[in-house]
């Protein structure tokens, strides 16, 4: 019972450090997002405040919009919904995947992806918790990374893990959704730039 304890209080106190970062982006999505923001697949419309996110079936890989602002240490917070889509994912890249957190409506999951495998094996489990999310409903998610942790939260539900392929120098972090569709809301993003 203590260690558990002193693991929770271990993940509030990393996940409080994101409040020391400065804001990146916190795009209005009533316009365009800016050139820091790249479509990579699927459809990402704006509108009123929302983004409307869905796969293409013609792309054969989930929905995935990168923003290309290397963050050693960096945080997202943002709301979304699932509306149909299976998965919300936000990860960050280096010359290849590194890690991820990985959403569906019944579990929250990080992951190393230095072991992942395409179409084999999605890489090694760092993190899991079991979630109960409602189609339909607006949840905040708060996901960051430093050093060779990554930590997420929605509601009261956090994970953390950490594994060394984290720590790799990262180059861009994304947003990444499976199936038709998932909202996204409110979204800020904080870090140090290198």
């Amino acid at each position: 019972m203590k260690h558990s304890h002193f693991l929770a209080a271990l993940l509030l106190t990393s996940i409080s450090c994101a409040a020391d970062l400065s804001t990146i982006a916190q795009p209005d999505l009533k316009s365009p997002l800016s050139s820091e923001w790249l479509i990579k697949h699927g459809t990402w419309d704006i509108k009123d405040g929302v983004m409307t996110v869905a796969e293409l079936p013609q792309n054969k890989h989930a929905a995935v919009l990168w923003h290309q602002v290397p963050l050693q240490s960096g945080a997202v917070d943002c709301e979304f919904m699932f509306d149909g889509g299976r998965v919300f994912i936000l990860g960050c890249d280096g010359d290849k995947h590194i890690g991820r957190v990985t959403i569906t409506p019944k579990s929250m999951l990080i992951t190393d992806d230095s072991t992942a495998v395409k179409g084999k094996s999605p890489g090694t489990k760092l993190a899991h918790a079991k979630l109960d999310l409602k189609p339909g409903q607006w949840y905040w998610l708060h996901y960051e990374w430093s050093g060779n942790r990554m930590a997420a939260k929605i509601g009261d539900v956090s994970i953390e893990g950490s594994h060394d392929n984290l720590g790799k120098t990262k180059a861009r972090w994304w947003f990444a959704v499976s199936g038709q569709t998932v909202k996204v809301r409110n979204v800020k993003v904080s870090g140090e730039k290198p």
